[in-house]
């Protein structure tokens, strides 16, 4: 199961890759912990550790109707998520996305994957990875440190996204920490305070 507070693994299996990236799907709205949850219920469901995650969701969306799968294991928003997670297992299984190389664009031709998911996925499973994830724990930080203009939820634009990516960047930085390690520390402090990981 995904611990969202020690969310950083550079050294994952390819299973653990996939599991990964379903989480960062799952946890776009929602509360870190309960996504973590409703995600390991769904692979007992689908015997993900049998045949291991995207092979498990694609078995499903011939044997059971996967989205209604996904609603009885607590998974929100689940039509969309639930062909966020079939556009994936069809990817990765066609080795057309590959897990460890792929850029933060090419995750975002999946659909429901946005900057933010991609982003977090992928610094928190590459070392060295410059990018941040700008969900509502960073976005708040950013107001807190007196950034202008910053919204409450993940801007859409990739002008705005990138502008404030560089601002998270110079604070890790100037902290001396990894754009990973700075998030976590970042999603640590607040999601005492609230819940969504979003």
């Amino acid at each position: 199961m995904v611990d969202p507070s020690k969310i950083t693994v550079y050294d994952a299996s390819d299973e653990d890759l996939e599991e990964l990236i379903l989480f960062w799907v799952c946890a776009a709205g929602k509360n870190g912990r309960t996504a973590a949850r409703c995600l390991d219920h769904l692979m007992e469901e689908v015997e993900g550790k049998r045949w291991g995650p995207m092979q498990a969701i694609f078995r499903a969306t011939h044997i059971y109707n996967l989205p209604f799968l996904m609603r009885d294991c607590g998974i929100g928003c689940y039509m969309a998520k639930a062909r966020s997670f079939l556009e994936l297992s069809l990817a990765v299984g066609s080795k057309r996305l590959n897990l460890r190389t792929c850029s933060a664009d090419e995750l975002e031709t999946i659909y429901g994957i946005g900057m933010k998911t991609a982003r977090c996925f992928i610094i928190h499973s590459r070392p060295g990875a410059r990018h941040a994830g700008l969900d509502t724990h960073i976005l708040k930080h950013l107001r807190a440190k007196g950034i202008p203009n910053v919204p409450k939820s993940t801007p859409g634009s990739k002008k705005e996204y990138k502008r404030l990516e560089q601002e998270v960047l110079k604070f890790a930085d100037d902290a001396g920490m990894s754009p990973a390690d700075y998030d976590l520390m970042i999603w640590n402090k607040y999601s005492v305070k609230s819940t969504p990981r979003s």
